[in-house]
């Protein structure tokens, strides 16, 4: 599987979010989107499929939880601003999918996320 090593993903839960995805023979994302909309980067997003219009992102617990702030307040901005960075994603016509590690290690739960939002097992793989 070295052939689906990529240097640009930023975290274990994001390489093996695309093993799965390759498994699962879906379409292979765009890594580390960038998106835009009228007042510059509205974000950047750890998958992208373009025709489909959707963004996936992968959560990990220490984005948002203890790990991440020294207190309670900041743990509860930090999270008020991803709630407005993804609405800005949103308001560009984007779907935007999350999900987090148990979603990956059982791959029919990253499947039922990403099939609810269009994006559907291809004939072929078409990766490698």
């Amino acid at each position: 599987m070295s052939e689906l090593a990529d240097g640009r993903a930023e975290s274990p839960g994001e390489s093996l979010s695309r093993v799965r995805m390759f498994e699962l023979r879906l379409l292979r994302p765009e890594l580390q989107v960038e998106v835009r909309d009228v007042d510059g980067l509205a974000g950047r997003c750890d998958f992208g499929w373009e025709e489909q219009r959707l963004l996936g992102e992968f959560d990990g617990r220490v984005k948002y939880g203890r790990l991440c702030c020294d207190s309670a307040e900041e743990a509860a901005e930090t999270l008020w601003r991803e709630k407005r960075r993804e609405d800005r994603l949103r308001r560009t016509g984007a779907l935007v999918a999350r999900w987090v590690g148990a979603d990956v290690w059982d791959g029919r739960w990253l499947l039922g996320i990403l099939r609810q939002l269009g994006l559907v097992p291809t004939p072929r793989r078409g990766w490698l």
